[in-house]
């Protein structure tokens, strides 16, 4: 071989490597803009061609990535334009095309398709202006929207049920619209429905809308031990709210204990009154307690919470001081609420893998009431805020202030609790929260899909997500408790809240 064409071989594999590199570097720019998973729990993957790359908290997915996750396999990807997805168990969700380049310009475009399974998502930027701009397809239907938040659910033949022991649900594909508008493109006909309506396109045939919520439509908390990995960039907490299964079954013999006097409840005395709390310590810990008699919690004579063994959960205040306390007797609810503060407490929590989460000497925050019973089957009921906890941030160890409880509704025609527009104040700061959660039992929570944080002010800090959890108390859900949480990059602002039911919608 002459020098020439040496020189002329080596100039085109070095002409071939760059092209590749520069491919390389064009797929992986492609994989960085559309998505980053920020929960991972269980089996949860990218089908990259003949390629399955496990993912965690972190990962960039991009256009091509087929997610995938197992039956305990649960995931949320936050993508460039804001949008959030949450994606179920036993699910195939792929990412046709996607394109955001910060604006919507007209060149935005978001196209994914659910093979099997389902994901409840909050949407971007993309589809806001122009619907056609994002889709969802399905073998069903072709979905459009525009600026909204709705639930997905393919279900093949005998895959869900009401319960077990109920048929089948037909095959097709089921959705529900929480706020905005879904259309729904199927051969022969379209329909668009709106928040609060439910719908049906059964394979091979055309929408139809629902009388009430399908309840595998529900997102599966239920029996979810698993701890989240997570991105301590991207989240606080590292462990979502759960509803564990052997609780649930305690929760529901209560449920048809007759109802009892909760005097004492405030007063330090044996409670006899089945009692119900959330407690979340703002580092890295929140959890339900039930049954909070002398086997589980400890109270003072004034109703203060000072000790919780919860199996998983142990603390006790130790030296350290309770502030922001309060109680409102709420027809009934007798809800207590109140903060650890300063050094001298110990809390510790397990995780499902073993690991052991402290924060000693942390903010703790709790609310319990009395539990609920007699829940009604239909209509909506208001709630209006009695008092809280001022808010903590973990981060920068600053106490805010809690300014509006929001608006709090429970639909329990559809098993639903809407949250809007609780906001919390440091200096310069001002957090907002809103969100729907199904309910289960007296029992909500948004852990597996996450509510809409926003904040305005110079001294805002950058939110990754925000959600809230808590209970209805007392007879017919006369008290509610929240715990609210915003999770920042840097750590976590948390407060709870008790709530009274007002007479009437609209009446608060």
């Amino acid at each position: 071989m002459t020098a020439d064409r040496r020189h002329r071989s080596r100039a085109s594999a070095v002409a071939a490597w760059l092209i590749a590199l520069a491919a390389t570097l064009a797929s992986a720019a492609a994989l960085a803009q559309a998505g980053r998973v920020v929960l991972a729990v269980g089996d949860v993957a990218a089908v990259r061609g003949a390629e399955r790359v496990r993912l965690a908290a972190g990962a960039n997915v991009g256009v091509g990535d087929a997610i995938v996750t197992g039956a305990d396999g649960h995931a949320q990807i936050r993508f460039s334009d804001e949008a959030l997805v949450a994606i179920k168990p036993g699910t195939e969700f792929r990412i046709e095309s996607y394109n955001f380049a910060g604006r919507t310009d007209g060149s935005e475009r978001a196209v994914f398709r659910l093979v099997r399974g389902g994901f409840r998502t909050l949407t971007g930027q993309i589809g806001q202006v122009n619907r056609d701009t994002y889709q969802v397809l399905t073998t069903q239907a072709t979905i459009g929207i525009r600026g909204t938040h709705f639930q997905l659910e393919v279900c093949g033949k005998d895959e869900c049920r009401e319960s077990d022991n109920d048929p089948p649900a037909v095959p097709g594909l089921y959705g529900g619209i929480y706020d905005g508008r879904v259309i729904a493109i199927a051969p022969g006909r379209s329909e668009i429905f709106g928040a609060r309506e439910f719908f049906v396109v059964p394979d091979g045939g055309m929408p139809s809308r629902l009388l009430a919520p399908p309840s595998f439509l529900a997102t599966r908390l239920i029996g979810k031990q698993a701890a989240a990995t997570s991105d301590s960039t991207e989240l606080g907490f590292r462990k979502v709210p759960d509803f564990p299964t052997d609780e649930l079954r305690t929760l529901d013999r209560f449920l048809k204990d007759p109802f009892q006097s909760t005097d004492d409840i405030a007063h330090g005395n044996p409670v006899a009154t089945p009692v119900i709390g959330i407690i979340g310590s703002d580092e890295a810990t929140l959890e339900f307690a039930f049954n909070m008699g002398a086997d589980h919690a400890q109270l003072d004579p004034l109703g203060r919470l000072v000790a919780v063994d919860t199996g998983t959960l142990v603390a006790s205040i130790g030296t350290a001081g309770i502030v922001d306390t309060g109680n409102h007797p709420a027809q009934n609810a007798s809800l207590n609420w109140g903060r650890w503060a300063g050094a001298g407490s110990s809390i510790a929590q397990q995780l499902p893998n073993g690991d052991v989460i402290h924060n000693d000497g942390g903010n703790l925050h709790y609310v319990y009431g009395v539990v609920a019973n007699d829940l009604p089957t239909a209509g909506i009921v208001e709630y209006a805020l009695v008092g809280g906890t001022r808010p903590t941030d973990s981060a920068s160890g600053a106490v805010g202030t809690l300014l509006s409880g929001g608006r709090v509704a429970v639909n329990f025609t559809i098993a639903q609790v809407s949250l809007n527009n609780l906001q919390v104040g440091f200096t310069d700061a001002t957090y907002s929260l809103s969100g729907t959660a199904g309910l289960v039992g007296p029992l909500f929570s948004t852990g597996g899909t996450g509510a809409t944080a926003t904040c305005a002010g110079a001294a805002c800090q950058p939110l990754v997500a925000g959600n809230f959890a808590g209970f209805l108390a007392g007879p017919g859900g006369a008290g509610l408790g929240l715990d609210y949480y915003f999770n920042t990059r840097t750590g976590v602002i948390e407060g709870v809240a008790g709530y009274r039911r007002c007479a009437a919608p609209g009446s608060c």
